[in-house]
């Protein structure tokens, strides 16, 4: 039975990663030079997280779009949404006094500042099916809240590449449908800037997300980060999806029929996780950040 069982999940993804890896390498050509930097006069301290190489931050990549597109339908259903965004969306920048309100161990934004990222993803985005909240400090009780006010909620999630999946973990756990936007690059002073600055996410993406399409919408381009990138040269946000969702595809057609296959009892959010171990089988958590 024992080795039944490991002949039924043994699907090798090595293929996907290489050949994924070729589409994507581009937007985390900063990530080599970072790693070289530190310990060095102008760098940072080592630490774990830090010198993480480039293959997992394409790792982490793929497995945020393929579980995104795993998840959609489930998620395109759900009546309440909420966007859920990092600190550093609103910590720094010529503004130093953010008014977000801790109320419950969750920050809501006041919307203190119209120069905001956060600002705006409000303006575009929250009403009475969507709301907004900063990475609350204990997950467990935020989703246990959600789950006793509103049932199945979706969850748009915005994260850097490396820490997004920690957040799936989360919600995946709780049976909550979510979709990952990235951030252009890293530039939090915990982990990659000292000091850190604002960093920022694509406003078309999460429209899309959201299904408010919205072409009007212009996705500014702001101050580059330490690690990866999607701003440089001719690349952009645009592109680094484009070839994201053409991946997922490509995922879905491939290998997503070896994994039913070999769980067949398992729903959309237990095959998640067989899928995100297979692809990132060391996850990065809070804990070993």
């Amino acid at each position: 039975m024992g080795r039944w069982w490991k002949r039924k999940t043994m699907i090798d993804l090595t293929p996907f990663i290489e050949r994924e890896t070729v589409e994507i390498a581009l937007y985390v050509s900063g990530v080599v030079g970072f790693i070289t930097r530190l310990d060095t006069k102008d760098g940072l301290e080592t630490s774990e997280l830090r010198a993480k190489p480039p293959g997992t931050y394409i790792r982490n990549m793929l497995a945020v779009a393929v579980l995104s597109r795993l998840m959609r339908e489930e998620f395109v259903k759900t009546r309440k949404r909420v966007i859920v965004l990092p600190g550093c969306l609103k910590q720094y920048g010529d503004w130093t006094c953010c008014k977000a309100d801790l109320d419950g161990g969750v920050y809501t934004c006041t919307q203190c500042h119209p120069g905001c990222l956060v600002y705006e993803t409000v303006e575009r985005f929250c009403n009475t099916h969507t709301t907004l909240v900063f990475d609350p400090e204990d997950m467990d009780a935020y989703f246990a809240g959600l789950r006793k006010n509103h049932g199945t909620v979706g969850v748009a999630g915005v994260a850097c590449a490396l820490t997004m999946l920690s957040g799936f973990d989360k919600t995946i756990k709780y049976k909550h449908p979510t979709q990952g936007v990235f951030l252009n690059y890293s530039s939090c002073d915990h982990h990659w800037a000292k000091p850190g600055y604002n960093t920022c996410y694509s406003l078309r993406r999460m429209a899309w997300v959201l299904g408010k399409n919205d072409p009007t919408i212009k996705d500014v381009i702001r101050e580059r980060g330490e690690t990866y990138s999607m701003e440089k040269g001719s690349l952009s946000p645009d592109d680094f999806y484009r070839r994201l969702d053409g991946l997922a595809d490509r995922f879905e057609s491939e290998y997503l029929p070896q994994f039913r296959l070999a769980f067949p009892a398992a729903d959309v959010f237990a095959l998640s996780q067989e899928i995100r171990k297979a692809l990132v089988p060391d996850l990065v958590t809070r804990n070993s950040m």
